[in-house]
């Protein structure tokens, strides 16, 4: 047998004796201070201003702590707390009766809906019936005095809920009869939470491949309104029709709705969902500029905005206006107090119950702490509080915060726990100061050798141990069968491998292999998303493309293998070719080095663009699907994903192929390049008007990476629109399609929300 080799983990039984001291000490330390002092993440006014709510994620603890004050005395009426998870937040608030509904989630009760009374009582309505796959928070809306939540359970089941008036309903959307098809996905209308349609709806792709529209909003009997879109029927106009339908079910009017309108000067307008046509701007009392409008509650509106055209020459006013009846109650007091940028963002939120005449507002959770505040539109009584002025109220005396300061004072006293501590971290440091700085010698190796090397998708074709054990860890010798430039090759690798995570013979795995020295190291997923953070891509010019093989067609679009030439190398990427577009032989391209893997960065007459004009920002998936295409062992996914710009949010459906093993989830956080006019441009139009047209003609001017460029000519309501953006390729477009456009009326320039569905 041969002889093992063992590393020594007896350093590591230092740490016992300063975890056990750290524990001690500050148990002792929260004695000394006697509380620690909250930081708000949020904060709400309740019963007419006279009470404020305030909840702080506890810095022990998966919990909120929640701490009722009287806002005339500045004291503490009550405090409780509610679950969450680690990173669980909190969803968005609705005012209901006496108080407010604010939900939280956790992974062992689900999502938690909060209701707290202004006498101090807290209910929890769900009780543990709602557990939700994925990104919880984008499931869970607030509109009109509701809180509605939409979306798939673990078990594949679809509910939809409303909490109104603090009366919790479900409905299960698979239950028997209800639809004609068992349901697999669900998805927000685009805009019809924000008035795009007087009731907002979800669309629900049924499993027999149609498509059903169902009410956000449950009547009450607590059921929904559903409606099937027909074979020949466009999607946008199946949207208007259930728009209609459901208009009439729940009692709204749709053809005279209030929305914010994008022509100078912005006055709010009413508009006519049926005929997808403008009406005159909203009577208010004094002109309202620049507007924005918040829904309230069944009938009421806020229209908030500046006093002046330009709305850095005014100050901030506006009105709650009520659909029904035509009366107005000025919210002035309270507006003129907020910075106009306040009513840009989605943060802000405005809630008032019917028959009331106070209007409660809620900064959101921001870098700079939130606020509340609310104002009594009857007598013209007006306050706002900010969370730092809050967080005072629990302060007994300056001493007692938590802190650096009152953790130097407590240190300063001395006492045998301090000083035994102070000794053990002090020999951890200098014993441990060396180890530290191993593993950081070890990654930049291993970042170096990845850089090197080709990444390679392989397979485990034998393994044996070494007889080496590090930390009670065997070292295995590995050899990893591959294919390199056309011929299979062998490569021997070790590692120390753990018991936990078991790895067997014929396992796949990816490898960072270097040609020169015919050898290679194992990377992960988390190895290649850490060497994408720290890498500087490298552009390769005047790629030639040499030869194209062809995979099938992929919806509208055909998978291909490009093979680009340059300084003598072959670059090979996989790509999908839309309708209407073409990659020819000969032509020339500009590639992009990643961690050894090319992609496209500009094709065709595209090509002069710099990489140094592209913002870097962050998305977040909101959805993905794999399609039955691989290449090269890359998997063509298409992924939509919320870009976020400051306040701004940026909806993009992309494509990519990605390897087979790489895990992409509902949720991740990824890091996307945008031209900086083109986000400025795009987020122009999201903030105008919307609506569908009908595709005159396409041309395309090469590719900004490997989406193509088109120049599109769209005809809406016997006006021609102009469009030049980047199309989804899987998608494309040709003319006579239908397709879902934010418009300037102004400019005539437009860009495509939504393909057509054909």
């Amino acid at each position: 047998m041969k002889k093992r080799r063992t590393i020594s983990l007896g350093n590591l039984l230092f740490f016992i004796p300063v975890i056990l001291l750290s524990y001690f000490m500050w148990n002792d330390y929260k004695d000394y201070i006697d509380e620690y002092i909250p930081s708000f993440e949020r904060v709400y006014m309740l019963d007419e201003g006279k009470q404020l709510i305030g909840l702080a994620k506890h810095p022990v603890g998966e919990q909120y702590d929640v701490y009722l004050f009287d806002t005339n005395k500045e004291t503490v009426i009550k405090d409780t707390t509610v679950h969450t998870g680690f990173i669980g937040g909190l969803g968005p608030a609705t005012y209901s009766r006496d108080g407010i509904i604010i939900p939280t989630y956790d992974d062992s009760y689900g999502l938690q809906i909060n209701y707290f009374h202004s006498t101090g009582k807290v209910e929890e309505l769900a009780q543990g019936t709602m557990e939700l796959s994925g990104s919880w928070s984008s499931d869970v809306y607030s509109w009109r005095g509701r809180l509605i939540v939409a979306g798939k359970t673990p078990d594949d089941t679809f509910l939809l809920a409303q909490v109104k008036d603090g009366k919790l309903d479900k409905v299960n959307l698979g239950e028997e009869g209800l639809l004609p098809s068992r349901p697999v996905r669900i998805d927000e209308v685009h805009g019809s939470f924000k008035n795009d349609q007087a009731v907002p709806i979800f669309s629900v792709a049924l499993k027999d491949d149609r498509t059903a529209f169902v009410s956000a909003i449950l009547d009450n009997n607590g059921d929904l309104s559903i409606m099937l879109q027909d074979k020949d029927e466009g999607t946008f106009n199946a949207q208007d029709r259930a728009g209609a339908q459901f208009s009439k079910v729940f009692g709204f009017n749709n053809n005279k709705l209030v929305r914010e309108n994008g022509n100078y000067p912005e006055e709010a307008s009413f508009y006519n969902a049926y005929e997808n046509h403008w009406g005159a701007a909203v009577p208010t009392p004094k002109p309202v500029y620049q507007a924005r409008v918040f829904l309230l509650n069944d009938e009421e509106v806020l229209i908030a905005g500046s006093t002046a055209e330009d709305e850095l020459k005014g100050t901030v006013t506006g009105y709650v206006f009520n659909e029904k009846s035509g009366k107005f109650q000025d919210a002035t007091a309270l507006l003129e107090q907020l910075p106009y940028e306040n009513l840009k963002t989605d943060k802000t939120e405005f809630h008032k119950n019917l028959g009331s005449n106070v209007l409660y507002y809620n900064s959101g959770d921001n870098s700079e702490g939130s606020a509340a505040g609310y104002v009594d539109m009857e007598i013209q009584q007006a306050k706002i509080l900010s969370s730092d002025q809050v967080e005072k109220w629990t302060l007994a005396e300056v001493q007692n915060k938590v802190s650096l300061q009152s953790f130097w004072n407590y240190i300063k006293q001395g006492g045998a726990i301090v000083i035994n501590w102070a000794v053990w971290v002090f020999l951890i440091l200098i014993t441990f100061l060396s180890i530290a700085i191993f593993p950081r010698m070890s990654a930049r190796s291993k970042m170096n050798k990845m850089k090197e090397g080709q990444h390679i998708q392989g397979r485990i074709i034998h393994m044996e141990e070494t007889g080496l054990i590090v930390n009670e860890r065997p070292q295995v010798r590995f050899i990893v069968q591959f294919e390199d430039e056309g011929q299979m090759k062998e490569v021997e690798i070790k590692q120390v491998i753990s018991f936990v995570d078991p790895v067997q013979i014929g396992d796949p795995v990816m490898i960072s292999y270097n040609r020169k020295k015919h050898n290679a190291i194992f990377i992960t997923e988390e190895d290649l998303k850490h060497a994408a953070q720290e890498s500087k891509p490298e552009l390769i010019q005047d790629a030639v493309l040499t030869r194209i093989e062809r995979y099938g067609k992929v919806n509208r679009g055909e998978a291909l293998q490009l093979h680009f030439t340059a300084a003598g190398r072959v670059y090979t990427l996989p790509v999908v070719q839309p309708i209407g577009f073409e990659y020819r032989t000969g032509e020339r391209a500009t590639l992009i080095l990643i961690q050894g893997m090319a992609r496209i960065f500009r094709y065709g007459s595209e090509n002069s663009v710099k990489a140094s004009d592209q913002l870097s920002l962050q998305s977040e998936v909101i959805h993905v699907q794999k399609m039955p295409i691989i290449i090269d062992n890359k998997q063509l996914m298409l992924m939509e994903v919320m870009i976020s710009s400051g306040a701004d949010r940026i909806r993009k459906v992309n494509s990519i192929f990605a390897p087979v093993n790489l895990s992409v989830n509902v949720g991740t956080v990824i890091p996307v390049n945008m031209e900086q006019d083109d986000l400025q441009k795009e987020t122009r139009l999201l903030r105008g008007k919307q609506g569908a047209a009908k595709v005159q003609s396409v041309h395309f001017d090469g590719t900004k990476g490997e989406r193509p460029v088109a120049n599109i000519i769209v005809e809406k309501d016997g006006v021609t629109y102009h469009i030049k953006q980047t199309i989804e390729p899987v998608y494309g477009v040709i003319a006579g399609d239908e397709v879902w456009i934010a418009y300037d009326e102004g400019t005539q320039e437009a860009m495509i929300v939504n393909y057509s569905s054909n």
